[in-house]
């Protein structure tokens, strides 16, 4: 099958950059809990917080938004890149999807083998050293599967701004988001001071005065706008973005790289 050939082609050069990936996360989970359990065994105080849960969620967001946003700079915007990855004998959604599916997908998956896989080397480790108790990282955690679909939802925007910045991808791509928030936050502060107008005082530095009774009433309100804001950010969000990210990865296939 072509799709699994193109995958397999992004996993095979991708496997050098894997390896020493996962090294840091190893070395980096490696130092933080052997200096716990040293800590631990000296003082006889026990550190209560899990190295694991604590690093997850950087090494998932940080990292994952990080590799996301630099996953077309070779193939897309690089001289030496574009050439081979334009004549690959597969489609454009073939070529799109497989990067989008193994950075949105498959990495948090991988995350959290790595993570499971070193916190039991590592646990070993001190126990034997230092007698610590054995406690590894679990990747059933609710809290792992929730931090995994927040993931696939966020990542979605720094896809699209892979393929449309050409250089510091991720610094602008952030930038955006920074100046978008922004606007959305006076958009949002108009649209209470409209809907509210009755019970706000002020006209910049205002606040609301509401009632229970008041408040009852607009509880409806409140309750669509979560179940929009839930809508958007969980499905129209990363659709927009996946669809807008394709438009460009095909829009830069069709002029040869060219803009």
């Amino acid at each position: 099958m072509r799709f699994v050939r193109v995958l397999n082609r992004e996993i095979q050069e991708s496997k050098r950059t894997l390896f020493i990936y996962s090294l840091t996360i190893f070395l980096v989970l490696f130092f933080q809990e052997m200096v716990g359990a040293f800590v631990t065994r000296m003082t006889g105080n026990i550190i209560s917080d899990s190295v694991y849960e604590g690093s997850y969620p950087g090494f998932l967001f940080l990292g994952g938004f990080i590799i996301t946003s630099m996953v077309f700079a070779q193939d897309m915007f690089s001289r030496t890149g574009q050439h081979n990855w334009l004549t690959l004998p597969a489609s454009t959604e073939e070529k799109f999807l497989a990067k989008a599916l193994l950075t949105a997908i498959a990495y948090p998956l991988v995350l959290t083998v790595i993570f499971t896989l070193s916190s039991v080397v590592i646990e070993a480790l001190a126990l034997l050293f230092f007698g610590n108790p054995f406690t590894m990282f679990n990747p059933f955690g609710p809290y792992v599967g929730k931090m995994i679909l927040h993931f696939i939802a966020t990542q979605s925007i720094f896809l699209l701004g892979a393929t449309y910045f050409r250089k510091a991808h991720f610094v602008k791509t952030v930038l955006a988001l920074g100046l978008i928030g922004f606007a959305l936050s006076i958009l949002a502060t108009i649209f209470v001071r409209i809907v509210f107008a009755p019970y706000v005082t002020g006209m910049f530095g205002f606040h609301i005065s509401l009632n229970a009774y008041d408040f009852q009433n607009h509880a409806n309100l409140v309750t669509i706008g979560e179940w929009i804001g839930n809508i958007v950010y969980w499905a129209l969000l990363p659709a927009f973005c996946w669809f807008t990210a394709y438009l460009r990865v095909k829009e830069v296939q069709s002029t040869d790289a060219v803009q």
